[in-house]
């Protein structure tokens, strides 16, 4: 008889963490289908954060999204073939581009504001029984500080 190796459901955090994000991101798509949304879902942050701030430069966009300089850029492409963005050269400074959202930017900006998942995420939460984004947010910060690394070294005493 040949025995398996037991499998140890916590070890798999990062792909349960994926597998929720896909998830989200599967079941958001007939929502956004049916409210006319347009905006790809991994891109809703960049197009919030320019109806709030407008004028923004991959870097500001990447420091205030907490993401890489290189992911925001791959996004901004796809946003100014849709028509919801456009770039504008720095008068000042050449060598710097800022991105703002055009009139139908500005529309879809307004269609996510009006159908936040806010309610929905909370109402889930209750249901999980933790804050989901506190939760989440909490083990980023935890693994900011100390990494993986460290932990796996540290639990190996």
């Amino acid at each position: 008889m040949i025995q398996h190796k037991s499998i140890q459901p916590k070890s798999f955090i990062g792909k349960q963490a994926d597998d929720l994000s896909n998830l989200i991101l599967e079941q958001i798509k007939p929502i956004y289908h049916s409210l006319g949304i347009i905006v790809p879902i991994k891109s809703c942050s960049i197009i919030h954060y320019l109806d709030i701030l407008n004028d923004m430069s991959v870097t500001n966009l990447a420091k205030q999204l907490n993401q890489s300089h290189q992911l925001i850029k791959q996004k901004l492409p796809k946003l100014q073939k849709l028509g919801l963005i456009h770039q504008q050269n720095d008068e000042n400074d050449k060598r710097r581009t800022t991105y703002h959202l055009t009139e139908s930017g500005q529309q879809q900006a307004l269609l996510l504001t009006q159908h936040s998942m806010y309610s929905v995420y909370q109402h889930l939460s209750d249901e999980v029984g933790a804050d989901i984004n506190q939760v989440l947010a909490s083990a980023i910060l935890c693994l900011k500080q100390k990494d993986l690394f460290t932990r796996f070294q540290e639990s190996n005493l």
